[in-house]
């Protein structure tokens, strides 16, 4: 057998290359990778210590801090299988995510334990809870686990198609579902970083400050191979982030473009040197093209796009920086609404309801294959099979592909509206709405309307000290798309609800018009 690439062996291999760098930043807390090591084997050894054994599934509670980096690592070295909890989800929430994968232990921050004591009694399965900031008489002291083992390696063995984690969905469509990531999949992922996407070099600086439970997280490990520093924020708050790049020299982010948008807004962004910054990654949901322009304007060509999926590793796509042309011709210009082109080892196909490629310029289902699509769902073949056609994941997403093969993303396909016979996506009209320079934030949804089936309604959060009305909108929507697809109505609203993820909650502005409908579209 050949040699097995999996995240154990490239932690091991970057740790020899630059034992003695800095790895990670967290608060006060300065590691070189040495020390980093240091503190995943002491883990690896309490875990193994309290019968945790390779393959066992392990539920993570932590807001992002080193000991939410040393989980992952320390797991991957191991072989037990990572079970992300978001920590904006309740307790039922997590509960059922535990229960569902299986869990024999939780480690969680002190912060979550009241509601560990609460769902405690529903978790008959997990036998180990290991709580970060200090120990009680029912929970474990992650601290003092760790002083008390040993700092050697147990040198487990790991195989390419082993479970890395279980990720669970967003449920933006029902219950969440849990995607199994083989190791395979997660060294894929993070190749596919290192060939086309964040481009890690050595002296780079990563600042995770979305939830490394998510899609920042998906830079840790290719960071960590190249040699650069991964730095932790707790949270996002644009002051904090401003200063860690100012202090860290931090070079790459991740952000959803709500945090890019509060970013850009902040009223002293001008006070900081943000020289340092070569890029800053976004994705999660779409950015509007106007906003765009407005951050490129403030940041600079600093921008790129990745689209993906929990079931695709994350990313599957890229919008380079060098496709952000702002001020480029018409064609240029347009592909900025696009979400790029795939990535080197990834291949993606457009297919129709029956499952027949589509040429280019058709709408159709987006597709996906290549060694970061997940090996199935937990527990669940009936969806599994749903999904995996042929090794090629259905999405979910409808969208085309231009001549150059830029993918232009139209819409969840359940999110599609049907008014009149006529198929209308939220995404288009909501690119309309933020055009116009009163909207801060929209969504868009589908209501029942006896004539025409459904009707186009928007929710629109306005920007402070800005006015506008119901009429002035919609007449202002109708300059710029098809008359059909302008709002029927609108609602202005304080905010929209988003997941956890920073998707917005389509479903919850959707139930109260269809609740007393016998069928929701």
């Amino acid at each position: 057998m050949g040699l097995q690439v999996t995240s154990d062996y490239l932690i091991r291999r970057a740790v020899q290359r630059f034992s003695d760098e800095l790895a990670v930043v967290s608060g006060e807390v300065r590691l070189t990778f040495a020390q980093f090591d240091d503190r995943l084997n002491r883990l690896q050894n309490a875990l193994l210590s309290l019968g945790v054994k390779k393959g066992d599934r392990v539920g993570v509670l932590l807001h992002n801090s080193l000991q939410g980096m040393e989980c992952n690592f320390a797991f991957a070295k191991a072989g037990f299988v990572l079970v992300p909890l978001n920590a904006r989800l309740s307790g039922n929430e997590h509960a059922y995510m535990l229960n569902h994968s299986e869990a024999n232990t939780v480690i969680f921050g002190e912060e979550f334990t009241d509601i560990i004591k609460d769902i405690k009694p529903q978790l008959p399965i997990v036998k180990n809870y290991i709580r970060v900031g200090g120990g009680t008489e029912d929970f474990r002291d992650y601290e003092f686990l760790l002083n008390s083992q040993s700092n050697i390696d147990p040198m487990i063995q790991i195989n390419e198609e082993d479970l890395s984690s279980i990720r669970y969905t967003s449920g933006t469509t029902g219950l969440p579902k849990g995607v199994m990531v083989t190791e395979k999949n997660h060294v894929a992922s993070a190749i596919n970083q290192i060939l086309d996407s964040t481009r890690p070099e050595k002296d780079d600086v990563v600042i995770h400050v979305g939830p490394i439970t998510h899609a920042s997280g998906a830079l840790m490990l290719p960071h960590f191979m190249k040699g650069a520093v991964n730095v932790i924020l707790p949270e996002f708050d644009p002051k904090l982030l401003l200063e860690t790049i100012q202090t860290e020299k931090g070079t790459t982010l991740m952000m959803v473009p709500t945090m890019i948008l509060f970013l850009i807004n902040y009223p002293k962004l001008h006070e900081y040197d943000l020289s340092s910054l070569k890029t800053i990654l976004y994705g999660a949901a779409p950015m509007p093209v106007e906003h765009l322009k407005q951050a490129q304007k403030k940041l600079g060509n600093i921008f790129a796009q990745g689209y993906g999926l929990t079931e695709a590793g994350a990313q599957c796509v890229l919008l380079s920086k060098e496709d952000h042309k702002i001020d480029g011709n018409e064609k240029e210009v347009g592909r900025l609404s696009s979400a790029g082109r795939e990535l080197t080892l990834i291949q993606i196909k457009i297919l129709d309801n029956e499952g027949n490629e589509l040429p280019q310029g058709k709408v159709g289902e987006i597709t996906v294959k290549g060694n970061h699509v997940m090996k199935g769902y937990w527990k669940n073949p009936l969806a599994t099979e749903e999904r995996l056609q042929d090794g090629w994941l259905r999405t979910g997403d409808m969208g085309f592909m231009d001549e150059d093969r830029y993918l232009f993303i139209v819409d969840r396909k359940h999110d599609m509206i049907i008014s009149g016979g006529f198929n209308i996506y939220p995404r288009e009209v909501e690119e309309a709405l933020h055009a116009h320079n009163a909207i801060f934030q929209s969504a868009v949804i589908g209501v029942p309307d006896d004539e025409w089936g459904e009707a186009v309604k928007a929710f629109v959060v306005l920007k402070d000290g800005h006015e506008a009305t119901e009429s002035e909108i919609i007449e202002f929507v109708k300059s710029k798309i098809a008359s059909y697809k302008k709002p029927k109505s609108i609602e202005f609203v304080e905010s929209i609800p988003v997941n956890p993820y920073g998707k917005v909650m389509r479903r919850e502005l959707r139930e109260p018009f269809w609740r007393e409908r016998t069928r929701n579209i």
